[in-house]
């Protein structure tokens, strides 16, 4: 269990496990444009809503530089943890839960480039970016390898520093805590932890920004509408996970069965009578409405296989995959065994798990209701 992050600023818990990623967000500049959201929706994955301010929605370009970026409990990579990014990004809803959705990263790192699109979904490309700062004034260029996109410009903040009020457009702006991405045909989500923002009010000349002009939004590109500088802050990020959920408040793993089958509901109860401290995990039968309503957003060979479903950290595993990671769950002398099954190669696992699926009905009687647990 990692620590626990809260706060008063927060419209919905962070997850009950540990964080994947510590970085530093630096140097930011904020520019922002009111968009027509039929053009804007054009741009978003199924199953997102775009999130509107009294009738308005907003696309985002910020230059800033990303620092120390680097996973959980290893130091920061020098020539490697630190760069420059420039992103694309839009306001979002899924299910009451607000959040962004990047329509580009551009950033000035091959790692991150290449991991973060296998590992989010998110789309990042590599371009040669930087982000300088000259006493009060932040300089920025970025040039996308694969197209030439370009954002070019300088900005400087003026006036007191200051946070969103509750209600606010700039509290609509900049309290985000999660982001969406669709990855491996599955929208997903993870959360991001921070402190509220501190920020300025700022001018900006802009003199390319082909970054958002391609995007045809029917924009004045070089006139943002509102405009925020921003020192930065520290930040931690969660791996991604299923977005839906079977409840929003309902940080459970989830196991699916087979509900006409016996030994399912055997299986369901051996595990919740021997469930390890402090462990939940909640049961559905598959043809329940909230498993289906998961299921249904996974992958088609996920969503249509012939299998038990466990959602364990917002990641779905089907088949013998699902099975091993039961013991997960439970007291540590059945735990314990989960290494030695992994270390039987899939391929076996599942050819066990089918043959098992094929016969069970045969061996084990169906039960005439449900019998496992369903909170």
């Amino acid at each position: 269990m990692g620590a626990v992050y809260e706060g008063g600023h927060l419209p919905f818990p962070m997850p009950n496990r540990p964080f994947a990623i510590s970085q530093e967000w630096r140097d930011l500049t904020f520019m922002h444009w009111k968009v027509d959201p039929e053009r804007l929706q054009t741009h978003l994955p199924d199953g997102l809503d775009i999130d509107l301010f009294e009738g308005e929605a907003y696309v985002g370009v910020i230059p800033f530089i990303m620092k120390n970026v680097r996973p959980r409990r290893l130091p920061a990579v020098p020539g490697i943890s630190t760069f420059a990014e420039f992103n694309v990004r839009t306001y979002v809803v899924k299910d009451g839960q607000a959040g962004v959705f990047f329509l580009t990263l551009d950033a000035k790192s091959l790692v991150t480039c290449i991991h973060a699109p296998r590992a989010y979904g998110l789309a990042y490309r590599y371009a040669k970016a930087k982000v300088k700062r000259q006493g009060d004034t932040l300089q920025w260029q970025s040039r996308r390898s694969s197209d030439g996109a370009q954002l070019r410009g300088t900005s400087a903040a003026k006036g007191s520093i200051q946070s969103a009020e509750a209600g606010s457009l700039e509290h609509f702006l900049f309290e985000r805590y999660c982001l969406y991405t669709e990855h491996k045909g599955c929208l997903r989500r993870a959360y991001v932890y921070h402190q509220p923002w501190a920020f300025q009010d700022g001018d900006v000349t802009l003199e390319v920004n082909s970054l958002l002009e391609s995007y045809d939004m029917g924009l004045d590109v070089h006139a943002p509408d509102l405009i925020h500088i921003s020192k930065g802050l520290p930040v931690k990020t969660w791996p991604i996970e299923v977005a839906e959920r079977i409840d929003v408040n309902d940080q459970r793993d989830f196991l699916f069965l087979d509900g006409d089958c016996g030994l399912c509901h055997r299986l369901a109860t051996f595990i919740d009578k021997r469930l390890g401290k402090g462990k939940q995990l909640g049961y559905r039968p598959i043809l329940h409405e909230d498993a289906q309503r998961i299921i249904q957003t996974l992958p088609s060979k996920l969503r249509d296989a012939d299998s038990v479903y466990l959602i364990r950290n917002g990641t779905p595993y089907i088949r013998s995959a699902a099975g091993i990671r039961c013991v997960l769950y439970m007291r540590w002398y059945y735990k314990m065994w989960f290494p030695l099954l992994w270390l039987i190669p899939l391929p076996l696992r599942n050819i066990g798990y089918r043959l098992i699926a094929k016969y069970r009905h045969k061996f084990f009687k169906r039960p005439t209701e449900c019998l496992f647990r369903v909170d």
